[in-house]
């Protein structure tokens, strides 16, 4: 079993070698997805491997505290609106208890669609429930998942800032963070990405806030050109 972002550039691997696939240009390192694919970037799934010369999926937990329910499925996410044609999602579990979580994503490769999405996308949170710019610190939830990830060959270092502004909002049926992704790949390249980490249900925030931050650290990823901040901070 492999740890997600392992098995996304696995998966990608075994995919070149079966179809001869070609990497452009504009790809960096094995390659990155098309555009539908984009979403999974940031979106936990189930860890894949190889058996008998076979890519397989096996259930998997997440972030050590969490496991899945499916695996993460391509299209609008619930409770939010479907504010890119590119979007996708993931539920889990908190493992001994019945906590149930909501990880979201939206991608953009324009940033006039990025811009107009994050004003609808306010808008419908300030319509259905409470909406705030918080700071979140994931120094302690990065401390390891940083270790891991730079001991691997196959994954290089995560940079970005360990303390950063999200937006934070609560409702009656999900409660969690809004983080902005810009350019997390290359400069030169027009990425930007829209994430969502949340309890579902009507919930204390404060008590699921460490359980998030987990969530968050485990699919963390910035370049050296990249960002990460809330809703109201991403400005092109």
């Amino acid at each position: 079993m492999f740890n997600s972002k392992r098995s996304k550039i696995a998966a990608i691997v075994v995919l070149v070698m079966v179809g001869g696939l070609c990497v452009c240009l504009n790809f960096i390192g094995p390659g990155l997805p098309p555009p539908a694919g984009m979403p999974a970037w940031y979106i936990h799934g189930a860890a894949t491997g190889i058996e008998n010369g076979t890519l397989v999926k096996y259930r998997t937990t997440v972030a050590d505290h969490f496991e899945l329910i499916d695996d993460r499925k391509m299209g609008p996410p619930p409770f939010f609106p479907a504010v890119s044609q590119y979007c996708g999602y993931a539920n889990c579990i908190r493992t001994g208890s019945n906590d149930l979580y909501l990880i979201a994503a939206w991608y953009f490769d324009d940033s006039k669609k990025f811009l107009q999405a994050k004003e609808d996308l306010y808008q419908y949170l300030e319509e259905n429930g409470r909406v705030s710019t918080v700071e979140l610190n994931i120094s302690k939830e990065m401390s390891e998942e940083i270790k891991r990830r730079e001991s691997r060959l196959a994954w290089g270092p995560t940079f970005g800032p360990k303390s950063f502004d999200v937006t934070k909002y609560e409702s009656g049926i999900t409660s969690g963070y809004f983080l902005v992704y810009k350019k997390p790949f290359l400069a030169g390249r027009d990425d930007y990405f829209i994430v969502y980490y949340g309890s579902i249900g009507l919930v204390d925030l404060s008590n699921q806030t460490p359980f998030l931050k987990a969530l968050i650290a485990d699919e963390y990823y910035l370049s050296e050109s990249g960002t990460v901040e809330g809703l109201m901070e991403a400005r092109i």
